[in-house]
């Protein structure tokens, strides 16, 4: 599990900053054009080991916003600019992240690590639905300072190909906000797809559909929940009445702007007994949503206090879930099967698995030390409990992960 922040002794910091740590070689090779987009010699903060500094002083002559020293500083370094050194944990950081500081705090916040396909545009901690099993619950606030901020955090990634995600909270409270940063990772960083968490309530409104449709972002894809294939079972699930019919709504009118859509399902108590029948649903309903996604429960958050009325193990939905992936396999759409460790899906059923859960919030057991498929395996949320743990997990033998992955050919 790769942890978001850690604490540094921090100098010379005078306001809250954004900065993007690259070495003394990529700053010699490629300048500002390791960012993606309008960044200054001042948005760059210098990786500076003491070996390097050592070897070389003068590179505290370097044009750049500050430095960072990634373990404890032998020798005081005489300059006033900004200095981060003596990290808690010096594995957090690294060259091509992006970091967040503030006055008078020690925390360094990673908001962007290079390479990793989990990085994540946070857009507010607002809500219009109240999930049972939300494993972040809302708060009733005014954060549209994130918007500020993620629009910073897009010129200072990298230009390169990843996958992006745009989640809160509910990101289409903030409208305006919103569409501005999907037009600008349009602009800066075409080649990386960006991929919305989002309710799907709001976009009812008609009036979405110009909007997204003149971003015309090549790789731009929405997951939407839809947890029954009846008003009744989805509302109560999100604790919102008359959400089934605005999602809807909202989902064709997606559809009508070209959007790209993934229909999400949280598996639990109340979602997995009707499983086949919301496949049906969906097929023949929904024919635009180019991939379902089944999805392991979160176990944080408001599912720890809904954990009765949520709880199963997923030993004991196995049929249910067969029927509704087969269903739409045999039809040709696209399905996944997200958070679940492999020795808790049929073998028939691993072709589905995906390793699916963030890296920074990824969780390998000791029951998975000595498993043979623990490089292939989604494992747990770091949340995950012995409360929440199946009575099918196991270790799975060099023999038994082969035939695991002969069934998935």
């Amino acid at each position: 599990m790769l942890r978001k922040d850690t604490h540094f002794e921090i100098q010379h910091l005078t306001e809250p900053r954004l900065l993007k740590v690259i070495t003394v070689a990529e700053f010699i090779e490629q300048g500002l054009a390791v960012c993606a987009g309008d960044v200054d010699f001042c948005d760059l903060l210098l990786w500076l080991p003491n070996a390097e500094l050592h070897c070389d002083p003068h590179l505290l002559s370097m044009p750049v916003g500050g430095f960072l020293t990634p373990e404890n500083v032998i020798a005081g370094i005489e300059d006033e600019r900004l200095h981060l050194h003596s990290p808690k944990d010096p594995d957090v950081v690294r060259p091509g992240d992006v970091v967040a500081i503030a006055p008078g705090s020690t925390l360094v916040r990673v908001l962007y690590r290079r390479g990793s396909d989990s990085n994540l545009l946070f857009m507010t901690d607002r809500c219009n639905s109240l999930c049972l099993m939300c494993s972040q619950p809302p708060k009733n606030i005014d954060d549209r300072w994130h918007i500020e901020e993620n629009l910073r955090l897009i010129d200072l990634m990298d230009p390169g190909e990843e996958n992006l995600g745009i989640s809160g909270g509910e990101p289409t409270l903030y409208r305006d906000g919103l569409l501005e940063i999907l037009a600008k990772c349009k602009a800066v960083m075409p080649q990386k797809s960006i991929h919305v968490l989002s309710n799907g309530r709001l976009f009812k409104d008609p009036s979405w559909i110009d909007s997204l449709s003149g971003i015309e972002h090549p790789q731009l894809s929405w997951g939407i929940p839809l947890y029954a294939d009846n008003a009744k079972d989805h509302d109560h699930v999100v604790q919102a009445s008359g959400a089934f019919s605005e999602t809807l709504q909202g989902l064709y009118n997606l559809a009508r702007a070209n959007q790209i859509i993934e229909v999400r399902v949280v598996l639990s108590r109340l979602t997995t007994r009707r499983l086949p029948e919301l496949a049906h649903y969906i097929f023949r309903n929904l024919p635009f949503v180019r991939h379902v996604a089944m999805m392991g429960i979160e176990s944080t958050g408001l599912a720890r206090k809904h954990y009765e009325e949520l709880w199963i193990d997923p030993l004991d939905y196995q049929e249910s879930l067969s029927q509704a992936i087969y269903f739409l396999f045999n039809r040709g759409m696209p399905v996944s099967i997200y958070n679940l460790p492999l020795c808790l899906v049929p073998a028939h059923l691993s072709r589905f698995a995906r390793q699916s859960i963030s890296d920074w919030k990824n969780l390998f057991i000791d029951a998975c030390q000595q498993c043979a498929a623990v490089k292939h395996c989604s494992g747990f949320f770091k949340s995950h409990t012995t409360r929440w743990q199946s009575r099918g997990v196991h270790q799975l033998s060099t023999e038994a992960f082969r035939a695991y992955a002969r069934s998935a050919q």
